[in-house]
């Protein structure tokens, strides 16, 4: 359940080690596919598995394998965060779990270099994605808004433009933002956050 940076990130950070055969561009459009669904065009359960392995993606084509492998990506995030306990150390709020997914793409964003590179792959909208029979209005809203996020370093606006885009209003957007600002004090949230990062590899094998 991690927000798009965040799979950018830690995607990139273990491609090359098990998914060097695939086409980069497909399998990053497909990875971040599955959250379409917060533009309420799809229903979760077309998109997201449950009990996969690394394994089971050999066979299949890049987008498709990078569609799946969201779904191992958020199952180890959010097992991560439920075994530091995290959440216990997140101010109290109903959006906690969003807030704390925007905070880490925050945190991430520094580990990309060279964000053009992910802005461009989103400059084509995928056979693939059409296949889902998602208009092409709302394939093209989808990217557009995920170029827009990754353009900075997620200030205030950028986190309120995106929220906003997927259909939070602007009091939970600023609810959103005033967490980050919590979060961003506690230097134990910002361990565990990093040491997400650090020990991704071995999270999902």
């Amino acid at each position: 359940m991690a927000a798009p940076i965040t799979h950018i990130t830690l995607t990139e950070k273990i491609f090359n080690k098990f998914f060097k055969n695939k086409k980069r561009k497909d399998f990053f459009i497909g990875t971040l596919f599955p959250d379409i669904r917060y533009l309420k065009v799809i229903g979760r359960d077309k998109t997201h598995y449950g009990g996969l392995s690394i394994a089971d993606l050999k066979n299949d084509e890049s987008f498709l394998a990078g569609v799946k492998f969201h779904s191992i990506l958020d199952n180890a995030r959010e097992n991560f965060m439920i075994g530091n306990d995290i959440y216990s150390l997140c101010p109290k709020s109903k959006y906690i779990t969003q807030s704390l997914k925007i905070f880490e793409d925050k945190i991430f964003y520094q580990h990309i270099t060279d964000w053009s590179i992910y802005i461009n792959y989103f400059n084509e909208i995928l056979q693939a994605e059409r296949d889902y029979g998602i208009t092409e209005k709302n394939l093209e809203k989808w990217h557009s808004l995920l170029q827009q996020y990754f353009q900075n370093q997620l200030d205030k606006d950028a986190v309120k433009n995106f929220t906003i885009g997927i259909g939070f209003t602007k009091e939970i957007s600023d609810e959103i933002n005033n967490n980050i600002t919590i979060m961003r004090a506690n230097k134990k949230i910002i361990e565990i956050l990093k040491n997400l990062y650090k020990n991704f590899d071995s999270l999902i094998t």
